[in-house]
């Protein structure tokens, strides 16, 4: 009977022992696997957006009836000259009153020039800027000079009074030749946006951000940026600026990003 008893004892003992193990290499019933968390993705970082080269000249720094900084008077008395009204104040740049006689010894074809000093030549590119004529016996025209050589070569895209015109020329040789006119009203102290959108012979001009026309030529492939005015004309101007095209490879076409396609004609 102890016997039993003893083995009885043992094999409860056993089980008990075999239940135990096996409890503890048994995940609990209520344990759940963690889910694995995601790899988090890298952000990527944009690649900057190539934006056009812009160089602008108000004269606002610049010290009143002396030469601004950057600028050289090829012929005429050149100066910088407050203006209330100028778009960007207190300063333009332009021509103050005279040279009648000069004008009259010209036979009425002064041509009165002031360029950057920077010798950097610009093939294509927009350049505009704000002009306007204070007045002028003779004449009251003024205009934006691109693709400038020397004095006897360049071209100017010029507006003037009384007579209400708006002309591409080309100085070549010395010898001013009139490329395109069209009339267009001009008037004396109204302050009017002239540009021209250059790409290799293609040039198209506006006024007051309007297209006027435009003209092929080549005669004259790059050359310097600066101003022009006629004879007597008190021509001012403000806000000159040149925006340069893209570097192909960042552009990635042919035309340049900074200067879309001029609008077709009508």
């Amino acid at each position: 009977m102890m016997t039993g008893r003893v083995w009885l004892r043992s094999a409860i003992v056993i089980a008990a022992g075999v239940i135990f193990a096996v409890g503890l290499t048994s995940p609990a019933a209520y344990s759940r696997a963690k889910k694995k968390e995601p790899t988090p993705t890298p952000t990527p970082t944009p690649t900057p957006t190539p934006t056009p080269e812009v160089k602008v000249w108000n004269f606002d720094q610049d010290k009143a009836h002396a030469m601004p900084a950057g600028w050289t008077a090829v012929e005429g008395d050149w100066q910088v000259i407050p203006d209330p009204s100028a778009p960007s104040q207190p300063n333009t740049y332009g021509l103050p009153p005279g040279r009648t006689v000069s004008s009259l010894m010209h036979g009425l074809a002064y041509n009165l020039v002031t360029v950057l000093t920077d010798p950097t030549e610009y093939s294509d590119f927009t350049l505009e800027a704000s002009f306007k004529s204070a007045g002028g016996r003779f004449d009251c025209s003024g205009g934006l000079i691109f693709r400038y050589v020397n004095p006897q070569n360049f071209y100017v895209l010029s507006a003037g009074c009384p007579s209400d015109y708006f002309a591409l020329s080309r100085m070549s040789n010395g010898k001013l030749e009139n490329l395109k006119q069209q009339v267009v009203p001009t008037d004396k102290d109204t302050w009017y946006k002239l540009k021209v959108w250059a790409q290799g012979s293609h040039l198209t001009c506006y006024d007051d951000n309007k297209m006027i026309f435009d003209v092929d030529d080549a005669k004259i492939a790059k050359g310097r940026i600066g101003l022009w005015a006629s004879d007597d004309s008190q021509a001012r101007f403000d806000d000159v600026s040149i925006t340069l095209p893209l570097p192909e490879s960042s552009a990635g076409a042919a035309t340049p990003a900074a200067l879309p396609p001029p609008p077709p004609l009508h």
